[in-house]
Parts: structure tokens; C-alpha cells; sequence
């Protein structure tokens, strides 16, 4: 069917659709649709020729002689190899020296008395007994209710050592008012 042979259909359909030969519309319907895919197929080809995402595929061999897969470069002729240097001890005499024998009894002592005087560092630093002993000693004479800085103060104390005092002496620590890190720490006895 030649297009003025389509419209001529189409408008017979129009006019008169009782007497219409359907199979002649049908046909006519058939070949505008083809037409269209046709067209269709054609822009779409023309799209993918100059907007297509994939790069140009080239045989492999073609790049061979272009690119370089890997290579090695030995460098074994560009280090030296180490050379030992001896350093040479100093040489002291017997008056200058500082070792000496020392017998097994006097040994045994020094290291006693060092272990003593480690114990007695150890056990001063962390006399919590004491501490909370003079905790209960100054809420004796100070029987209020203190904020935790000033007691601080007044013992003149680090603040870990006010807080192991504190907490292992078994005294009553309440929050009082204001934001959750900007509160006092109140302490009674």
C-alpha cells in the first residue's frame, strides 16, 4: 500500500465505518507501524554511532609494540657492598675503673636495703587508711557539708587521693544543682 492509498482507507474508515473492509485497515495500521519501527531503528542506530559509552575495540597484537606489561631493573651494580668497621674499645686503667668484686654477704644487704626503701615509698603513697582517717578527723572538726573542690583545698590534697579517700572511707557524696558536668559534688560526714 502506497501512502495516498492509506489515507484514502483511513478516510473511508472515518466516513463510513459500517462499510469499512476491516482487513484493508488492518493492513494499513500494519505497514504505518512497521514505518514507525523502521524510523525508529534508523535515529536509534545514528544515536549509538555517535553517543555509544563503549570504548573502540582494538585486536591486542595491535597494542603489543606500544605497551610495556612490566619490567625489571637490576640495581645490584649501584650498591656497595658493607664494609665492617671495628670500634675499638677505650682502654682504662685499673684506677679508673669502677667494677670491683664485691662478696656475696655485702650484695645482699644493698639489695635489701633497697627493697625496704621501695616498700616504704609504696607504702606512703598509697596509705588510704590514713587518708581517710584524716578525712574523718577534719569532718570531726568541720561537721557541715562540703562541696568536693574545698575539701580539696582545705586538705591540700590531690583530687585522686580526696576521691579514694571518699569513696573507700565510706562518706555520703551528693550531686547538687546545675548542668551534668558543671555540678558540685557535695560531701557529708
Amino acid at each position: 500500500m502506497t501512502p495516498s492509498t492509506l489515507e484514502t482507507a483511513f478516510d473511508a474508515a472515518l466516513v463510513d465505518p459500517e462499510t469499512t473492509n476491516l482487513g484493508q485497515l488492518w493492513q494499513a495500521i500494519e505497514r504505518l507501524a512497521t514505518l514507525h519501527q523502521a524510523k525508529a531503528e534508523a535515529l536509534f542506530e545514528q544515536w549509538q554511532a555517535v553517543y555509544d559509552p563503549e570504548d573502540p575495540t582494538l585486536a591486542q597484537d595491535w597494542l603489543r609494540g606500544l605497551v610495556r606489561s612490566s619490567q625489571q631493573l637490576d640495581t645490584e651494580d649501584m650498591v656497595a657492598p658493607p664494609t665492617r668497621q671495628r670500634i675499638k674499645a677505650e682502654s682504662v686503667h685499673e684506677e679508673d675503673s669502677v667494677v670491683a668484686t664485691v662478696d656475696k654477704a655485702t650484695l645482699l644487704a644493698m639489695v635489701d636495703e633497697m627493697e625496704a626503701a621501695q616498700q616504704a615509698i609504696v607504702a606512703y603513697d598509697e596509705s588510704v587508711g590514713a587518708w581517710v582517717e584524716q578525712i574523718w578527723a577534719w569532718f570531726e572538726a568541720h561537721p557541715e557539708a562540703i562541696e568536693l573542690r574545698h575539701l580539696q583545698a582545705q586538705l591540700d590534697w590531690p583530687l585522686v587521693q580526696v576521691w579514694l579517700g571518699l569513696l573507700l572511707g565510706g562518706f555520703q557524696l551528693e550531686p547538687g544543682d546545675g548542668e551534668f558536668y558543671a555540678r558540685p559534688i557535695w560531701v557529708e560526714n
